[in-house]
């Protein structure tokens, strides 16, 4: 009869035969890659939208990240945002959507940190992303992943009343621009809350929501309400309340009647009265301001043809130029381009922000001169010092020699530390740039109706500053240099035209004139020498 081993026996045979196979696969043989730890952050990074947001990833403290091979993946389709090998950002492996949106942050790379910097955070852009280094000369290679939460705050929410014929009140609050999906809450002053009767959240082209809730109120003791919408991501919220009217009774005491008939007839004349006062001033105050409105019109065409004294003309330097951007012959237009200009490596030239500097450099003095930016979808203009940083990606802000404004991602911004949004009635497709370097101003204005954008002012201004002009996305359409205007023509102010004597005679900008109230009128706008004018 056969012997069969021990349980105990089993056991032992079971566990070396396991130990076996894992060691038969956990040798990777010779000439298999040799994985090394690549660490993300713990925890997600939160980014608000329209701000920019840095995605860090870093090597063991004993590695280099310079000789590695970097992806940035978005997860979880693995596309490319962002490859850089041999020392070069690989433009034909980037998917289109993020060219101009993603650069390498490499401030630490020979200590083994990189950071993905994703400028203009989108809703779009929440989700989890992978870096990933491969070693060029050899095997080995490693990842992690990092996770992006995206939040936005919407506006302020706005209660629409609504009384119906059976005394029930239906309140509706509404709000736009959060991400992600927000909650909604009503409250009443004593700390009661309830929930809506109906909620909808629709996303909008950007991918922000549009939230609306509504409730019925029966219960006519609650007389105040107010509706909270919460981004619980943030742990922020913004609450508005309103008093609800008292019911109106159907069933009125006479004397009530005839107390809201009289204030009603009360307050009809009342206001009929007012409005006869407000029209016959207003009359008057037009006809006190009819002599003058013609002389304020003149005045601001003045102020810009008084910018004109101070135009220069501006040409671009191709020494600065970066390798994507491709100049026009008579150095007035640029434009970007997938491909890449093999060019001298210069110490003033941009190597990574797609830029170019105008050849004139002012020191001191005013200087004007205008851009068509026509159509185009993105770009940046301004001025810059001489010896700004060219190489790599210093931020464009006037702490680092930078004032400048930008179309970019559907909005106009100036390039403040936190980007200061531009509210503009319409696109400006030429924008006129005012260089006051004596009093440390940069303005810029809309060429389009003549309104003002915005003005860096009073800034500390140390050696030359010259033009400064960028582009974020290639296309056919370049940024050009506008031609320097021609001179003024005179031109007479009639204040009245029923009295000859009130007619005001303005000569050429940097002509004498006479006296009286001519130079009175001067002397608020311009000198009466070309060179000595202020704006």
């Amino acid at each position: 009869m056969a012997a069969f081993p021990s349980p105990c026996l089993r056991g032992y045979l079971l566990t070396l035969l396991l130990l076996q196979l894992h060691g038969l696969h956990a040798d990777p043989g010779p000439g298999a890659a040799a994985p090394f730890d690549v660490v993300g952050p713990p925890e997600p990074i939160l980014a608000l939208v329209g701000m920019d947001a840095e995605l860090p990833c870093h090597l063991p403290a004993n590695l280099s990240a310079a000789p590695l091979e970097m992806r940035w993946l978005r997860e979880p389709e693995a596309l490319a945002l962002l490859v850089h090998r041999a020392g070069n950002t690989q433009d034909a492996e980037q998917l289109a959507q993020y060219r101009g949106r993603v650069v390498l942050v490499l401030d630490g790379l020979a200590q083994g940190r990189v950071a993905l910097r994703i400028r203009g955070v989108q809703a779009s852009d929440d989700g989890e992303y992978r870096c990933s280094f491969r070693r060029e000369d050899g095997p080995g290679q490693g990842e992690a992943r990092v996770r992006l939460r995206v939040a936005a705050l919407g506006s302020d929410p706005h209660i629409h009343v609504d009384i119906q014929d059976n005394g029930e009140t239906r309140l509706e609050c509404t709000s736009v621009g959060w991400y992600p999906e927000p909650q909604v809450q009503w409250r009443t002053p004593t700390g009661e809350t309830f929930s809506s009767t109906s909620e909808s959240r629709h996303p909008d082209g950007e991918g922000l929501f549009t939230v609306a809730a509504s409730v019925a109120i029966r219960d006519p003791a609650v007389n105040n309400v107010s509706c909270c919408i919460q981004n619980v991501l943030l742990g922020q919220e913004k609450e508005a309340d309103i008093s609800i009217p008292a019911p109106f009774f159907p069933r009125l005491i006479p004397w009530v009647v005839a107390v809201a008939v009289t204030s009603v007839v009360l307050g009809v004349l009342t206001i009929g009265f007012m409005f006869f006062t407000w029209r016959l001033y207003k009359e008057r105050s037009r006809r006190r301001k009819g002599e003058f409105s013609s002389t304020e019109k003149l005045l601001k065409e003045l102020k810009w043809k008084k910018a004109a004294l101070h135009a220069v003309d501006v040409t671009l330097d191709p020494d600065t130029a970066h390798p994507h951007l491709f100049l026009h012959e008579d150095s007035k237009s640029v434009r970007l381009e997938d491909a890449r200009q093999k060019l001298p490596e210069k110490p003033e030239r941009f190597d990574s922000w797609p830029c170019v500097l105008g050849r004139e450099a002012f020191t001191s003095g005013r200087h004007y001169w205008e851009v068509e930016v026509g159509d185009r979808t993105d770009w940046a203009i301004g001025v810059c010092r001489e010896d700004v940083m060219k190489k790599g990606f210093d931020p464009m802000t006037p702490k680092n020699g930078f004032w400048a404004v930008e179309l970019y991602g559907n909005g106009y911004w100036a390039l403040t530390p936190l980007r200061t949004p531009l509210p503009l009635a319409g696109p400006p497709r030429r924008v006129g740039i005012f260089l006051d370097y004596d009093s440390g101003d940069v303005a810029f204005y809309n060429m389009m109706d003549g309104s003002h954008i915005y003005t860096f002012s009073k800034a500390s201004f140390s050696g030359p500053l010259r033009p400064f002009f960028c582009l974020w996305s290639s296309g056919k359409k370049p940024l050009t240099i506008c031609p320097v205007t021609g001179g003024l023509e005179e031109v007479t102010v009639e204040a009245e035209a029923k009295d000859p004597a009130k007619e005001i005679p303005l000569s050429p900008l940097g002509e004498d004139t006479a006296s009286g109230d001519t130079d009175t009128l001067h002397s608020k706008l311009i000198s009466t020498q070309a060179n000595q004018g202020t704006p």
